[in-house]
């Protein structure tokens, strides 16, 4: 079997892996120009299928030595306690417990949340760096690779490239893409540059930058900003709006620097895979949570590409579900966030 991967991010980066693991014959696409984040949370702090999807994610960075450092989260606001529950029974320590430098009562996890260091997935892998793009043969139902005006074909092919997706193929997706954003954040409260917070009453997230105890995080969550990936003018219009919430709850902090990326999210904002033709599948709409869920969907993809039979377990992830899809849907809220 010749496989062709279109997109080298984290899922199409697992993809690639698994597959050479099982022997497969594996070319691996780039056609983008990004720099991936060095490090991105992973957590289990989840719910309902995407717990079990990030525990499989989890397993992935085990078993291809992807580094990943653990560290303890924050969670305050309602949080319903079946979601608490479900963590618990994935293997997560939780203690409900007032934290005094967050002055509020949090739930504490641990053995829930860490860093993984995406970008050694992403940078490690071998892949070919060229601009690329997805033919479908409508008549034939098959799907082509053209790469520098020649087209290739093979046995399969797999179109991951996240938010440009949409735009290297000729046929509709059910996904619209939108920036996301973060800052990188010096707080006069220490704790920040060892502990991850979910902050659900002043909405906000933060995690560590390195985690050696420096008071820098990386800290944001800021309003759905619908743009396309090949726009070079982004325009934040709630970033004084979003600091003051951080400060409401971690007191005096400084904005040093902001970046971000693009995200891209399906109609109901879960990831989705499945075939758009005989021989082309799609993986995609993580929806800025890649990390957690990427390389678990990916897992579930190679599993069905190598014994040929869907997945009961995960089929609310399959792709048809949006059979009859309308392109004015409004993103939503993303899933990661209660």
């Amino acid at each position: 079997m010749r496989v062709l991967i279109v997109g080298g991010g984290i899922a199409g980066s697992s993809i690639y892996r698994m597959l050479k693991k099982n022997g497969i014959d594996v070319t691996l696409i780039e056609p983008r120009i990004k720099k991936p984040f060095p490090s991105l949370i992973h957590s289990l702090l989840l719910k309902g299928k995407d717990i079990d999807l990030s525990k499989l994610s989890l397993d992935f960075y085990r078993k291809f030595s992807i580094p990943y450092f653990p560290f303890k989260s924050y969670t305050l606001g309602n949080i319903d306690s079946k979601i608490i529950d479900s963590w618990t029974s994935a293997g997560v320590s939780i203690n409900i417990r007032y934290v005094n430098w967050l002055n509020a009562e949090a739930i504490e996890a641990i053995g829930g949340d860490g860093l993984v260091l995406v970008g050694n997935l992403i940078n490690n892998t071998e892949k070919v760096n060229s601009p690329a793009n997805i033919i479908i043969d409508k008549r034939k139902n098959l799907g082509f690779v053209k790469i520098d005006d020649k087209l290739h074909n093979a046995d399969l092919i797999i179109l991951s490239a996240g938010a440009w997706s949409k735009y290297l193929i000729n046929i509709k997706l059910p996904i619209k893409t939108y920036y996301c954003w973060a800052s990188l954040v010096l707080s006069k409260r220490k704790e920040v540059g060892s502990n991850i917070i979910y902050d659900y009453k002043n909405y906000f997230y933060s995690r560590p930058v390195l985690g050696i105890g420096l008071p820098f995080a990386i800290m944001g969550d800021g309003k759905t900003i619908e743009a396309s990936p090949y726009q070079k003018q982004i325009c934040i219009d709630d970033k004084e709006e979003v600091m003051m919430r951080i400060s409401r709850r971690l007191g005096e902090i400084k904005d040093l620097y902001t970046t971000g990326s693009f995200c891209e999210a399906t109609p109901d904002m879960k990831p989705a895979y499945g075939k758009v033709a005989d021989n082309v599948y799609y993986i995609g709409g993580f929806d800025g949570y890649g990390a957690e869920v990427g390389p678990g969907l990916s897992s579930v993809l190679v599993e069905e590409i190598i014994s040929g039979k869907e997945s009961n377990e995960f089929k609310e992830y399959k792709l048809d579900r949006f059979s009859n899809f309308s392109d004015n849907f409004e993103i939503g809220q993303e899933p990661h966030e209660l």
